[in-house]
């Protein structure tokens, strides 16, 4: 069958000064890219190593890890395949690609001539059968290095569970540890919030007041606010009261069905709890 996007056999003797360029840079937020060069940094430093050429900067905030999770990307490479821009530059493989799909989409367009021309800051690059090979190794070795960083911090959240301590951040009238080391951090009573929530406890156990009725009380006449000045929601207060974790259990990764006891001073009794629900 005829291919459905345009192939282009690569020609070793193009002269490359006339190609245009796209240069691709990417930042994540996720634990495993926290000391990745930002995105300013990228721009700052390939400009002055490509800046010469002609080149066209597309950006991404989003991990490379999953297929299909960075849309700035995906219409990157449809440009190129019409022609618009047909070389790439990158600071690192990484920056392109840490899944196999990503990855041999790539490697592909490279080899079929699609990218005629890729451009590393921190790694050497030839358009050789060797060359795309080595690519491949490199962009396989992000991804074994991504899903083992999961891997890990997985294991460490379970171990933290396993301690008792719910690996997310505290409901309201509690808060982090902020000055505990690493790895021993617990849950701890927010003093601004913990009695007040205690209070919407006890009005709902009197059996008097709805949910809507006890937010509203808490937001207009106590003043209750999250840690980050918000009020509360209709929707957060039944989130409220059906939540185990304020007389001391919770359930970690949410739907495992992996039940800890928790090391934090529960706000109500498990009686309490089974009263309101």
């Amino acid at each position: 069958g005829q291919p459905d996007r345009p192939f282009r056999v690569f020609n070793m003797t193009k002269d490359k000064s006339k190609i245009k360029y796209f240069v691709y840079v990417r930042k994540s937020s996720e634990g495993e890219e926290r000391q990745a060069l930002s995105i300013p940094a990228q721009k700052d430093k390939i400009d002055g190593m490509f800046g010469k050429l002609d080149i066209e900067f597309v950006e991404d905030k989003a991990s490379a890890f999953k297929p299909f999770n960075r849309p700035n990307f995906a219409k990157m490479l449809e440009r190129i395949r019409t022609g618009e821009r047909t070389g790439l530059i990158a600071w690192h493989p990484d920056r392109l690609s840490r899944n196999e799909k990503d990855a041999g989409e790539i490697t592909y367009m490279i080899r079929t001539g699609v990218i005629e021309d890729l451009k590393l800051a921190t790694y050497h690059f030839e358009n050789t059968p060797e060359g795309i090979w080595m690519l491949q190794m490199a962009l396989s070795q992000s991804q074994y290095e991504s899903a083992k960083k999961g891997r890990d911090v997985k294991r460490g959240l379970e171990q933290k569970a396993k301690q008792g301590v719910r690996p997310v951040p505290p409901n309201i009238g509690y808060m982090s540890d902020k000055l505990a080391e690493k790895g021993n951090k617990t849950t701890l009573v927010d003093p601004e919030r913990f009695d007040l929530v205690r209070k919407m406890f006890d009005l709902m156990l009197t059996g008097k007041y709805s949910p809507p009725r006890i937010v509203k009380i808490a937001n207009e006449e106590w003043g209750l606010r999250t840690r980050k000045g918000k009020k509360l929601s209709r929707s957060n207060i039944y989130l409220l009261f059906s939540n185990t974790f304020y007389y001391g259990e919770f359930e970690y990764p949410v739907g495992s069905g992996n039940w800890y006891h928790g090391t934090h001073k529960p706000i109500i009794t498990r009686e309490e709890y089974d009263r309101i629900q």
